[in-house]
């Protein structure tokens, strides 16, 4: 396998996630300073102090989990996909959407599901049963909204292919595919899901498969070049590695 890493992007966005969290705490501090003075005027801006720094951590929370954790998502689907054959190139961070894995067929883009409980599909819906009702109102533990994010990045993604000169009758299958990382995780009945829905563990063992048994239309060489140039998107040669 392949492997083209935008670094500069990466070592950017975890400085930011770090300053808009100290900034944050800063706010915050101030809020409270604000709220134990004994002036009542204060009061107003406290709570804006707290309601900016609420709102600032969670934008820094958003940056350091997915740039500044170690190891990253991208450093966890990248160890998933080491063995893979040189027929593969790994992107992260060097195209519109965050991790694309272009095979011989087809492009993959993982999606990282971290919701505990069991997750299964009904009725046109995905269903998320967890006991920890807490976290899943505050948004944390939930499978999120995977139809949503598809759509989107299928949109963007052929758009931008269209602008880098590239027909659309070039682009080749988006696959998308919701790897789950915890072991606490359930796999209900996803039978009838959109896209399939795997353990980490067999991530990679099921591309091979599908590639294999399931490749109609291979990517040429010629497109699978003007691809890379794209999805590379000027990221020098020294964040290229073989990974073979």
């Amino acid at each position: 396998m392949k492997l083209v890493r935008n670094d500069k992007h990466i070592n950017r966005n975890k400085l930011i996630g770090k300053i808009i969290t100290f900034a944050s705490l800063g706010v915050l501090g101030l809020g409270l300073y604000f709220a134990f003075k004994k002036d009542m005027t204060l009061i107003f801006y406290s709570y804006i102090c707290l309601i900016v720094g609420f709102i600032l951590t969670q934008i820094g929370l958003n940056f350091v989990n997915r740039y500044g954790r170690s190891p990253r998502y991208d450093e966890i689907f990248g160890t998933a996909f080491e063995k893979l054959r040189h027929d593969y190139t790994y992107y992260v961070y060097s195209s519109p959407l965050p991790m694309l894995l272009m095979g011989p067929c087809r492009i993959w883009m993982p999606i990282p599901v971290n919701a505990t409980g069991e997750i299964s599909y009904q009725d046109g819906k995905w269903v998320h049963k967890t006991r920890n009702r807490i976290q899943k109102m505050m948004g944390q533990d939930s499978v999120g909204k995977p139809d949503k994010e598809v759509a989107e990045a299928s949109a963007v993604l052929s758009k931008y292919l269209t602008e880098k000169g590239i027909p659309a009758d070039m682009h080749p299958e988006l696959k998308p595919i919701m790897v789950v990382f915890l072991k606490e995780t359930q796999l209900g009945d996803t039978s009838t899901a959109p896209y399939p829905v795997v353990a980490l563990e067999d991530l990679k063992r099921y591309i091979r498969r599908v590639d294999r048994e399931e490749c109609v239309d291979p990517i040429s060489p010629e497109i699978a070049d003007k691809l890379h140039e794209a999805l590379a998107n000027g990221v020098s040669d020294n964040t290229a590695e073989d990974k073979k």
